[in-house]
């Protein structure tokens, strides 16, 4: 698998640097105008990355179930593969609700526009740090406060789009292809932080994710993180205390760690 990708990986490269060289000359020699396929910054690519982004972000309340998979590489080599998986429910700017699946159990995550409570059902214990604020505030405080992330916050930020596409130094078309039976875009683009792949529906009106795989070329074993989406709802039901914990008598408030994965436990 690995020989496999990196020999796309190099086919990829390869491409994107002889398109570039092949768009320059192509405007030096005053011909027409370079094949978009050829350029370092597909337009195409770019296009599709931005309509979904446009789409998910144009959206007041959504609910989407999924699953990402991720890899820890042992002693530089071997690979373990690990899973989270749950469901996102949100209306903007400031309520979000997330059920989580994971190594370590059973999360449920509450944001009211008040307060963020990480819910551990299993243990009957939850965890509560008061935020005054919007989702997207919230994930910024989460990070830079606690070294920790929400489960896949980058595709529910109203900066969607930047967070996709504000470090890339190359984009790629590579063409229609099918995912689970739906018809899909499949773009690839890389920074210098990692490279990445997405798969977008090809409905014009209303694009959205289908999946995301992300590689860290920098770290040995070149580990990957994978996220599949299913059920996208625009107009989900949901009601008025779905963002707002009430514990039971039986629940144990934890003090919310300063540096903790085990309670957030969400990077992807």
């Amino acid at each position: 698998m690995r020989r496999f990708y990196a020999k796309w990986l190099l086919a990829f490269v390869l491409a994107l640097s002889a398109g570039a060289g092949f768009a320059q000359e192509a405007q030096e020699d005053g011909g027409e105008p370079a094949d978009p396929s050829m350029m370092r910054l597909d337009p195409r690519a770019i296009d599709i990355v931005e309509s979904v982004a446009t789409v998910l972000t144009a959206h007041e309340t959504l609910a989407v179930n999924w699953l990402v998979s991720y890899d820890q590489v042992i002693d530089g080599r071997e690979k373990m593969t690990l899973f989270r998986s749950g469901r996102t429910m949100m209306v903007r700017p400031d309520k979000y609700y997330a059920y989580v699946e994971q190594e370590e159990g059973l999360r449920e995550f509450f944001f009211d526009g008040y307060g963020l409570t990480v819910h551990l059902p299993e243990l009957n214990a939850y965890t509560h740090m008061p935020y005054f604020g919007t989702f997207d505030e919230l994930t910024k405080a989460v990070r830079d406060e606690h070294s920790e992330s929400l489960p896949v916050w980058k595709v529910f930020v109203p900066d969607f789009a930047d967070q996709f596409l504000g470090d890339i130094t190359a984009a790629a078309y590579l063409g229609i292809k099918r995912v689970a039976g739906i018809e899909v875009h499949h773009v690839a683009m890389s920074s210098y932080q990692e490279d990445l792949q997405m798969w977008i529906t090809t409905d014009p009106v209303n694009p959205v994710l289908k999946m995301i795989v992300g590689t860290n070329p920098y770290e040995q074993g070149w580990p990957q993180y994978r996220a599949y989406f299913s059920d996208w709802d625009f107009a989900p039901e949901i009601a008025e205390d779905s963002f707002t914990f009430y514990p039971d008598d039986e629940d144990d408030r934890l003090v919310w760690p300063k540096r903790n994965s085990d309670v957030t436990e969400g990077e992807n």
